[in-house]
Formats: C-alpha cells, sequence, structure tokens
C-alpha cells in the first residue's frame, strides 16, 4: 500500500462538469494500472486545496466510485483504491484505456486536435453507430427520487429500450428474481445496491448504483451496456 500524489487536473473552461472530470481521470489512472489496489488516495481537503475546488465535490466523486466497486472508504484508514479482484474485473471490462492513449498520441504525432477528435468521434457515433438488434430491457429497481428519475426519463429520450420499474416493498422476491433475470441492464439507488448484490450476483448480472448527483458519464455508461 502506498500514499500516491496524484496529480489531477481541472479545466474550469470545459464542457464537461468538473466531478466528471475528477472521476474520469481516477477512473482511467486505475484502469491504467497507474493507481493499483490498495493505494491511498489524498484526503478531500487535501485535494479541494490542491485543486482550488469544493470539497463536496470531491466527496461525492470518492462515494461514487465506492459505489461502481473501484474504490473503499474507511473510517480512520481514508480513501484506497479496492482490491486486486475488483480492480482486475474493472480492467478486463474496460479494455479501451490503452487504445484511446495510443489513438490519441497518434492524433498529435498528427499535428491533429485532441479536443477536435474527441467532438467528431461523439458526432459519429451519434450519427453512424450501429446498435445491437433487439431492444435492450433495463429494471430500475425502487427508482423514486429525481436523480434515479432522470436517468430513467433520460434512458428513454435516448434508446428505444423497453424499460421496467419495480418496487420492492411492493413486491415478491420470486417476482424481483424473475424482472432481474430477464434484464439486461440493472439499475438501482446507491443505498439498496449492496441488498440487490446477493440476487444480481446469482443471477450473473451487474447492477449500476445511481447517487444524487445526476451523472452523464454514468448515464453514458449505462446506454453502452451489452
Amino acid at each position: 500500500m502506498k500514499n500516491t500524489g496524484l496529480i489531477l487536473k481541472i479545466d474550469p473552461h470545459s464542457p464537461l462538469p468538473i466531478h466528471i472530470q475528477l472521476k474520469e481521470q481516477i477512473k482511467w489512472l486505475i484502469g491504467k494500472g497507474h493507481l493499483e489496489p490498495g493505494d491511498t488516495l489524498p484526503s478531500t481537503n487535501q485535494l479541494a486545496e490542491q485543486l482550488s475546488i469544493n470539497r463536496n465535490t470531491i466527496q461525492s466523486v470518492y462515494a461514487q466510485l465506492k459505489e461502481e466497486g473501484l474504490l473503499l472508504m474507511q473510517k480512520g484508514r481514508g480513501t484506497q483504491v479496492a482490491g486486486e479482484e475488483q480492480i482486475a474485473r474493472f480492467q478486463a471490462r474496460n479494455p479501451h484505456f490503452a487504445f484511446v492513449e495510443q489513438m490519441i498520441n497518434e492524433a498529435r504525432s498528427l499535428h491533429l486536435s485532441v479536443d477536435d477528435l474527441l467532438l467528431s468521434g461523439f458526432a459519429y457515433v451519434q450519427l453512424f453507430d450501429q446498435r445491437p438488434k433487439g431492444k435492450q430491457r433495463y429494471l430500475f429497481i425502487e427508482c423514486k427520487d429525481a436523480s434515479c428519475m432522470f436517468y430513467l426519463d433520460e434512458i428513454k429520450k435516448l434508446s428505444y429500450a423497453e424499460i421496467q420499474t419495480i418496487d420492492v416493498s411492493s413486491s415478491s422476491d420470486e417476482a424481483l428474481i424473475r424482472a432481474v433475470e430477464e434484464a439486461d441492464v440493472i439499475v438501482t439507488r446507491s443505498d439498496l445496491a449492496e441488498r440487490m448484490k446477493k440476487i444480481v450476483d446469482h443471477a450473473q448480472k451487474t447492477v449500476i448504483s445511481v447517487g444524487s448527483t445526476e451523472d452523464i458519464s454514468l448515464l453514458l455508461n449505462m446506454t453502452r451496456q451489452p
């Protein structure tokens, strides 16, 4: 375990919100192995001072990455990168980090604008990306608060997916298990994620937990799920 001298950069002029910039940089560092299992991240106060941003923003990002299984937050031990098993699984599911690095290095060698490349890539995906045939099936579990409804509404706008909602309090275990088994993408509130984990793991599915922040990168991740 080591205490990392984490170097992150925030661009206040970027169209991406600060919390997304911060979150995606940490994910990239983990995905590329620059942050290793057990490494200790700076405290929220330290990082807030380093980046001149609000401490609550960093706290929110750390909490989201904890919900995604990438960080551990323990009283008295600070914030650490999760264990080898979780990180290995994350890296195996996200092989694009190395490809992105290679693509950007090649663009620079050709004196191309990286910003233009990324924006054009986003436009290309919107125009020509071929989605798999058949509708994706989304299951939203106990999705009642405004932040959770944001993702549900946006999925409706962005896709032709089939969407099912289910309330744990008014549904039998059998109905919940059946709904999970039939779904392609499962979304629930962060406070219910651990409770749902046993059912979801048994069905060999992945659950996406959402917190109180409307996170565009998380929304895009939902739409990319197989």
